[in-house]
This record gives structure tokens, sequence and C-alpha cells, in this order.
């Protein structure tokens, strides 16, 4: 098959769709399929892009506005382009690459497959200072209905595409009545699981939590540093790694809570540096308001580094998490911050996560894709 792949992200940048397409990309083309993947990228080249087995074409964005509409353009003609030769798209994105897709999609009368992740209007809502909750709240109140034209524009995606793939059960069920779509165009793809390479181990564990993710209103980092200041954890500190649009906010609210002295800011790293950093770390917290399917949990599994996280977390391994908390309870996680750096506490949440059984490899995503790429 001749395969093009749309993102709106691509490594050296962070973000689920940065670092899961290149995977899925170099997985298709070991096996013997042909793939071309065009993205949205700050620059035109990056050293390592002549190390991938497949051809990259980075569409490089331009600020502001009107900027904005002249990256769409620019994607589209790529993505009209390259689509003349290809069997079918897949997009793993639904707007700033979906929406060109779709459009390129129907001039080249090629069908795609778009595989669903994160809430996009849910999260343009969170980024715009209003009251924060979890997605599947955002929608019982109907709240997507006040970006009526994004929602029409993503429905207009989703529906047209031949299949639309989620990466966990509980999305595809609060979606598919949402925005129309049949059963029978919807599967489940889960993300695989990492292997990590045998190396350095964890020795004896410091007193730094640690929170680690792009630093947007969704993550509710502003909670962790709440409960963190609540708690008064005697000799704990708290470090936040990570960048984004809500650094200088945070920064500022760790000043307002004059927490300064026991709160590190630090900037964001690869992948393979920031599990070297944080390796003895007592333990990670994720405490999005929603983080659908957070691959982070399996790399902290995977890495055996202990962490607590959100209940609203849509991962299939749910229910084996010793210790989870509502998103937007400070309270509890006040108690489970000082329940978590108890001597029995820790024990049980270290011993709980090292109970976790779950294998899921990129073989077993291919093959997932697969299935769905031969029915097109």
């Amino acid at each position: 098959m001749n395969i093009l792949i749309t993102t709106g992200i691509f490594a050296p940048e962070s973000g689920g769709p940065a670092t899961y397409t290149p995977r899925i990309a170099r997985k298709l083309t070991e096996a013997g399929h042909t793939v071309t993947v065009i993205t949205y990228s700050d620059a035109k080249e990056y050293p390592e892009d002549g190390e991938y087995p497949f051809r990259l074409i980075r569409v490089v964005r331009t600020g502001g506005r009107a900027g904005k509409v002249l990256n769409y353009l620019r994607f589209f003609k790529r993505v009209l382009q390259y689509s003349k030769e290809a069997d079918f798209i897949y997009t793993l994105d639904w707007l700033a690459a979906g929406l060109p897709v779709a459009l390129a999609s129907k001039l080249r009368k090629k069908k795609y497959v778009v595989r669903v992740g994160g809430g996009y209007i849910w999260e343009k809502y969170l980024s715009k200072g209003n009251e924060p909750m979890p997605l599947k709240e955002f929608y019982a109140l109907e709240l997507h209905k006040r970006y009526k034209f994004l929602f029409f524009l993503i429905r207009f995606v989703l529906r047209n595409a031949a299949h639309v793939a989620f990466n966990s059960i509980e999305q595809a069920r609060l979606f598919g009545p949402w925005y129309g779509l049949y059963k029978k165009r919807v599967s489940v793809i889960e993300n695989p699981v990492p292997e990590v390479a045998p190396g350095a181990e964890r020795t004896e564990a410091t007193k730094e939590i640690v929170f680690a993710g792009r630093l947007v209103a969704m993550k509710n980092v502003d909670a962790l540093l709440l409960a963190f200041k609540r708690a008064q954890l005697q000799g704990y500190t708290l470090t936040i790694i990570g960048d984004g649009p809500e650094k200088e906010h945070i920064q500022d609210f760790i000043q307002k809570l004059a927490i300064q002295n026991l709160v590190t800011m630090e900037d964001g790293m690869p992948q393979g540096a920031l599990y070297e950093r944080i390796r003895n770390c007592a333990f990670a917290v994720i405490p999005s308001w929603t983080d659908i399917s957070p691959n982070q949990a399996y790399e902290l599994l995977a890495h055996d580094i202990p962490f607590i996280i959100t209940t609203e977390n849509y991962l299939s391994i749910r229910e084996q998490f010793p210790v989870m908390f509502e998103p937007g309870s400070v309270q509890e996680l006040v108690e489970v911050l000082k329940k978590v750096t108890t001597p029995s506490g820790y024990t049980t949440l270290v011993g709980g996560l090292r109970k976790i059984r779950h294998t899921r490899t990129w073989d077993d995503a291919l093959e997932d894709h697969l299935a769905i790429f031969e029915t097109l």
C-alpha cells in the first residue's frame, strides 16, 4: 500500500502524535508499505530527519491569525500534491491537518482514516480561562455548542472519514453520538506499552514529587500546586517539567502561593532524558481534568516510577491503579498526597503499581491499523 500520513505535530516536538506518528510510520514501512508523512513544523528540517525510513514533508508554521489560514492552505497544497500517488490518507489530527485532508480527499476522491485523541473544543474552552471541568461534563452540559463553527468543521472531518479510530473505548462511546458516527466506521486502537531497554535502575527514592508534561490548562497544574501547599509535606519538594502557554501563569502562581522555595520549574526535555532525570523521584503526578489514555502512565510503569493519577484517564487498566483522585477536588488530592508520603501509603502505591500486568506492542498496533486499512 502507498500511505499518506498527516499530523499536526511531529518529533522533535512533544505530544502524543509527535511520538506516535514516526513509530507507526516506521512500522508500516518495515512491513513493506510506502509511507509519506506531512506535518506542521517550526523548522523546514532537523538533523535527524534523514534517519527516517519514510519520506517526511514539513510545512513550516507562520504566526498570527493570518498565518494560521496560510498554514492551512500550504498544508492543503501538500496533501493535494502527495495524495495523488497514495492509496488513501491516514490523519492523526482532526482539524489543523484533518480539515485539509478532508477537503483534498474530496477533490482527489481518496478515502481517509482519522485517529482521534484529545478533545479539541474542550481544550480550547479551558485555554480561554473558563470554568474547568472534565471532558464528559463539558459535553453533558452541551458547552461545545458555544463553538458552533469548530464543532461543524470537526464533525465534517469525522463524518466524511472512511473510518474513525479512537485510542480508548470511553472516548469512542462519548464522541460517537455527539459527532454522528456510525458504529461500523468506528474502532479502538489502544496505545502500545513502551518497552524499556535494560539500564540504570531506580535506587533509593528521593523526596521529589514530579509533574512532567505540556503546560496547558487541561493538565490542571494549579490544583497540584494548591494541594502541595496545603498538604505541608515535611521534606518534600515539587518539580514542574515542561513548556507551554501556561508556563508564565504557573510561575506567577507559584510566587502567589509563596512556595518558590519548595517548587522548581524545568524546561521540557526529550523522553529519554526525562526518565533518566526523574528516575529516583518519590513519585509522579498526572492531575489532568481529563487525560485520554495517557501514554505517560504506561511509560512510568515501564520505568518502575510510582505515580498517582486522575480518575479521568480513560485507560483500559484504570481499575488496577492503587491510587487515583478526582481532578476537581483539591482537598482529595491533599489527602492522597499525605497518604502516599507515609511509609505504609508509599508501600501500597508502589506494590499496587508493580502488580499491574498489561502488554501491548507496536506489532499489535500495526495489526490493528492494517485491519482497518485493508477494508478501504
